[in-house]
Order: C-alpha cells, then structure tokens, then sequence
C-alpha cells in the first residue's frame, strides 16, 4: 500500500524558517517523498494509475501551492522534479488533470530560482501541462490553455526568461518552442517578440537533439497558420523542414 494520504500531509506543511534554518525534520520528509515519487514516475509510459491518484490524493496541488506559495529559493530541486516527471507522461488525461489544478503561476515562479535545474524542470512542466490542451484539439484552432496562460502574463514571463544571458540553451530552446504551440494558429501581436521567436526556432529545426528538432518544427507549422507569423517564417526564402 502506498501511503497517499500521509505523504499529501507531509507535503501540505509549511516549513518554518527560525534563525535562516528549515525545520530540518519536516523539510527531511518531504525531500524523502519527492525522491520516491521520482523514481515512481520516471518513465513516461508507466505508473498512469498511480499518477491519477497522486492528482487525486491532493499531492500534486500541494506541489503546486509550494511554487505558488513559497519564498522561490526555498523550493528544492527534488520538490521541482518531482512534480516535472508527474506531468511527463504520454497520457493526455494527466496532462489535462493538471491543468485543472490552475499549476502556470507556481510553475512560472520557477523560472525565477537561482537553480538552472528548477528553471529546467519548470518550463518542461509548463510544456508537458499544455501538451494536454493541444494534442486534444485540431490542430488548426487556436490553443484553449492560451487564456489561462496569458491573463497572468504568463508568455511575456516565459519570453523574458527565454532572453536571460544566464538562461540555458536547453531552457531557452523550451521557452522558445512553449510560446510557439501557445500562439497556434494565433497571431503574435507583440512584433518583438514575433521576430525573435521565430528567429530562435529556424535556428533549432536542425539541432542536434531530436526532441528539439520535431518540436521547433512542430511550434513553426503552428505559427504558420497565421498570414502574419507565416510571413516572418518565410523571410529569406526559409521553408520549414518536413
């Protein structure tokens, strides 16, 4: 039997900070719990039932009042993980179980902690949580998470971080690639932001690393949908690769 119910407990604690120290023993805890479910949700394409009832029990909404909650810097790598491999899942009906849990504000937050790993495991759970909206719909409507993230000025936040001298490749590439499924088939209005965008993804539809390459292309078919995006793309006579 998994202890659900306790490990929602533990995870619901506040950690008091008295003298600049965590009370050691609950923050031990919640370290030992985020470590398990790591390893419970490693892989992509198993634990789904045990992923539901993680949503269910409350763990994963504790998660997320933590990032939306708590001073960022003293959010842990393992509490951040944890909620990464929760939402990387194949299985759409996590995906939007999450989404129902209002996660972009918390997870936006993490963008602004000094770990470059937290950074990584926020916007790759941003990107996971809005794969369930787009997957589930044509992909010639607009994407329905759209308002959600940008009534709390979630893409500007995610382009800003993007810009950062100190963000990483693999995030900038995230954040680029995140703000174009979020603009599918929906013009970016802000001209900056069109141009750079799409200039950062022609420059990644051949990387390296495979994900990086379907997904930058993908983000681009997206984009191209619409006139003024599909004119920016088609400068210089750049055709998206199949």
């Amino acid at each position: 039997m998994i202890p659900w119910i306790e490990m929602w407990k533990d995870l619901s604690k506040p950690i008091e900070i008295v003298c600049g120290q965590e009370r050691s023993i609950d923050l031990q805890r919640q370290i030992e719990i985020c470590e398990y479910l790591i390893e419970m949700f490693k892989d992509a394409d198993k634990n789904d039932e045990n992923r539901k009832r993680c949503i269910q029990c409350g763990i994963a909404k504790a998660l997320v009042n933590m990032f939306e909650n708590w001073n960022v810097e003293d959010i842990k790598e393992q509490h951040s993980q944890a909620f990464r491999n929760l939402a990387m899942t194949n299985n759409n009906e996590i995906k939007q179980l999450l989404f129902t849990l209002d996660p972009f504000k918390g997870l936006l937050n993490l963008l602004n902690h000094s770990n470059s790993n937290i950074q990584f495991f926020g916007i790759g759970s941003i990107f996971n949580i809005q794969l369930g909206g787009s997957n589930t719909t044509s992909d010639s409507d607009t994407h329905p998470y759209f308002d959600s993230i940008a009534s709390i000025g979630g893409i500007e936040k995610i382009y800003e971080f993007m810009n950062r001298r100190s963000t990483s490749k693999s995030c900038k590439n995230r954040s680029a690639i995140t703000i174009g499924y979020i603009y599918r088939a929906r013009k970016i209005e802000n001209v900056e932001m069109r141009t750079n965008i799409i200039k950062h993804l022609k420059t990644i539809v051949n990387d390296q690393d495979g994900w990086t390459q379907t997904c930058s292309r993908i983000a681009l078919r997206y984009l191209a949908q619409n006139s003024d995006n599909k004119n920016e793309i088609g400068k210089d006579g750049f055709v998206i690769p199949k």
